[in-house]
């Protein structure tokens, strides 16, 4: 028998998700106008925009209706029903997201609803196979497993890749990247836990994946974990891009035009794209300061550009030089 007064269901709450950061296809920052028409994916539901410190416009949710098994190890299956919610996000004009989560809680009633139900709920999924205490950790361990998901699993990364394909690949962007870059792929889950305050485990999996796992203490640090992730994922990505961007130049001589090629335009249009913490929601914020003492964000980023900055100078100067001595001759 179904037992919604269970004392675990309490404790079943648990936030799965995923989002994919890239480059917006365009050789220009967007401005909010233009963010309003692109990220227009329901008419009638607003494109939510915030100026400062750094824009962020975040299109209206998709949902994605599911039914089928979550990846919990160690556990018997667990069958879920319900809608993922996807929306598409973009920072400074620049920097694309979409971003896609599901909250899975225990049904109200053991047998299938009708679909209206469930579309009713934008981003739930209910469980209706039984729950136990270890169900939420069970299900955050199985969705940040290594490895592509098993079929019939749910499959976030594929809905979030399906709206980040359609975003780029807008008639109003122009297709003009100032630069190379690829997108990461960052798999999160949120759950409450017996914790003194929220905690984040963070982990750089390879060149492209990362993993968050979040504790929090309550509902409204688990309804902030969404925003956190973004905002997580897209400071990764400049750190990773900017990296990348030093790897790809130290295949030409110092100094050389191809050299400048790739460095000049990372600086231009990304270096100023920094902001930790500025878009996370208040009950998360802390979250930052471990991210800042370990892996070191702010402080990985200031050797990069750093770093940049003194390769495109040096480059300048030698174009300088080199004018002044052709001149002298």
């Amino acid at each position: 028998m179904h037992q919604t007064n269970d004392p675990a269901d309490h404790r079943l709450p648990v936030v799965l998700g995923e989002t994919h950061t890239c480059l917006l296809p365009t050789a220009k920052p967007l401005r909010r106008s233009n963010l309003e028409q692109l990220l227009d994916l329901m008419p009638g539901h607003p494109v939510h925009w915030r100026e400062r410190p750094l824009s962020r416009a975040v299109s209206p949710d998709l949902v994605t209706g599911v039914d089928c098994e979550l990846a919990a190890p160690g556990h018997a299956a667990v069958r879920a029903i319900g809608t993922v919610a996807n929306h598409a996000v973009v920072l400074g004009g620049r920097v694309l997201q979409s971003s896609a989560q599901a909250k899975v809680v225990v049904a109200e009633r053991p047998e299938r609803q009708v679909w209206s139900h469930y579309l009713s709920r934008a981003g739930v999924l209910e469980v209706l196979t039984k729950v136990t205490t270890e169900t939420s950790s069970r299900l955050t361990n199985g969705l940040l497993a290594d490895g592509p998901p098993t079929p019939g699993v749910l499959d976030l990364a594929s809905i979030a890749h399906r709206l980040l394909g359609r975003i780029t690949m807008d008639p109003h962007l122009d297709q003009g990247a100032p630069l190379r870059s690829g997108t990461t792929h960052l798999r999160w889950a949120a759950r409450v836990g017996d914790v003194e305050q929220a905690q984040v485990a963070f982990r750089v999996l390879n060149d492209t994946d990362r993993t968050a796992e979040i504790t929090v203490r309550g509902a409204n640090e688990l309804a902030a974990a969404q925003q956190f992730c973004e905002d997580l994922a897209a400071h990764d990505w400049l750190l990773t891009v900017l990296r990348a961007t030093l790897e790809k130049s130290d295949l030409f001589y110092p100094g050389t035009p191809e050299s400048t090629a790739l460095l000049a335009p990372a600086l231009h249009h990304l270096a100023h794209l920094w902001a930790p913490g500025a878009h996370t929601p208040a009950p998360l914020r802390a979250l930052w300061a471990p991210l800042e003492a370990d892996p070191g964000f702010t402080a990985d980023r200031q050797i990069l550009v750093d770093e940049l900055r003194n390769r495109v100078l040096v480059s300048a100067l030698d174009a300088k030089r080199q004018t002044t001595i052709g001149t002298d001759l």
